[in-house]
């Protein structure tokens, strides 16, 4: 807001009278201008002295008037600049009232609330941009329209977004997504747009264990002997089969990030760098080495891709909602299930904490479960 600690000295008062938290006040300049600026006046406090303290900050609006207009057009013109600075403290004292009192002010109920949403992931700098972007999106793909209002999000709006993103995601993704949105919504509170949270108290279930489908070992054998509407998405699936790589990543890969019969490349969710040792059959589908900046693979979109894949996977009469993300979830699995170290297996799929690993353990033990329950009962 370019807020200022004290208060300019040789000012103008634009908004005398009694009652007003912010004035209008002009700084004289040498060059013969006025520099006009709000003045926010915050109560006051003692110090240890117990003198009176009045806490106050500036904001200059980088609006000027001429302090001798000669001319009439001199006189329109600081006129103008002059009625745009009043109209701008009326809407920063309106703002300053209805949110000391918990409302919302008239001029932010009409904000587009996207347009907000486009501005926080601009200037938001944490370590997950790409799910508060992928969240934003979402929501905008349940409003359908280019336009919401601030004031018309509410609890309902909110519930029903929730259950939107459980039943057009799976797995994590709706807990992630929702758990992000709440982010923008917290900014908005900051920024005045709302009093308070819509989202306060709706919680958006978290499954347990590992909701992709897992593709079997014998299932992998399918695939690979199964013709793919894409070839290069079959090549692709069947890397980060042998590999664990995310989506993003694979579609990033470059030959430069193979090294002595390794895949080492920085991770685009996280930026940890992750050392994967291929196998014959990885090594057989990257094919030969090109120039270091080049892709290894050729990849439409995800949606896309999605899209060959449950073909591919019908036609080899394998019957589940198999994703790109199952590829992971796969490969994690049949490590664990061939007793790999769990470390072993946090580090090749690159996670900062075991306990993200930890979840196919308990898918493995599931599988187990299963496949002893799945002995014939034999009576005696």
């Amino acid at each position: 807001m370019g807020a200022k600690p004290d208060q300019p000295k040789h000012t103008l008062n634009y908004t005398p009278g009694p009652g007003m938290n912010i004035r209008l006040r002009g700084k004289k300049l040498a060059n013969g201008k006025i520099s006009l600026y709000l003045d926010y006046y915050k109560g006051y406090s003692r110090n240890k002295e117990g003198k009176l303290l009045t806490k106050r900050y500036t904001e200059y609006l980088k609006i000027y008037l001429l302090s001798s207009p000669k001319s009439q057009e001199d006189r329109r013109i600081n006129k103008e600049n002059l009625d745009l600075a009043q109209k701008i403290r009326t809407k920063r004292e309106s703002d300053l009232n209805h949110n000391s009192e918990g409302f919302i002010s008239p001029q932010k109920k009409k904000v587009n609330f996207l347009d907000f949403c486009e501005q926080y992931k601009k200037t938001y700098t944490k370590g997950d941009p790409r799910m508060i972007h992928s969240a934003i999106e979402a929501f905008k793909g349940f409003i359908s329209d280019d336009f919401i209002s601030a004031s018309s999000i509410d609890k309902s709006v909110m519930e029903k977004f929730r259950d939107h993103l459980l039943s057009n995601y799976n797995g994590e993704t709706p807990n992630s997504y929702f758990k992000r949105f709440k982010k923008v919504l917290n900014a908005a509170v900051q920024e005045g747009l709302l009093s308070k949270s819509p989202a306060e108290g709706i919680r958006c279930a978290k499954p347990d264990g590992i909701p992709k489908a897992i593709l079997m070992p014998e299932e992998i054998i399918k695939l690979a002997k199964t013709q793919c509407g894409n070839p290069e998405v079959k090549r692709a699936f069947l890397f980060s089969l042998n590999t664990g790589l995310r989506f993003i990543d694979i579609k990033d890969l470059r030959y430069k990030h193979i090294q002595n019969a390794q895949v080492v490349k920085p991770q685009t969710k996280t930026g940890k760098t992750v050392y994967i040792d291929l196998n014959s059959t990885a090594l057989k589908l990257i094919g030969k080495i090109e120039a270091p900046e080049a892709l290894i693979f050729d990849l439409p979109s995800l949606d896309s891709c999605l899209r060959t894949i449950k073909t591919w996977t019908k036609r080899a009469s394998i019957e589940k909602n198999i994703t790109w993300h199952s590829a992971r979830h796969s490969f994690a699995t049949i490590l664990l299930m061939n007793n790999a170290n769990i470390k072993t297996v946090s580090g090749l799929l690159g996670h900062s904490k075991l306990d993200h690993t930890q979840k196919y353990t308990h898918l493995v033990d599931e599988l187990k479960k299963k496949a002893v329950d799945s002995l014939p009962d034999i009576n005696l």
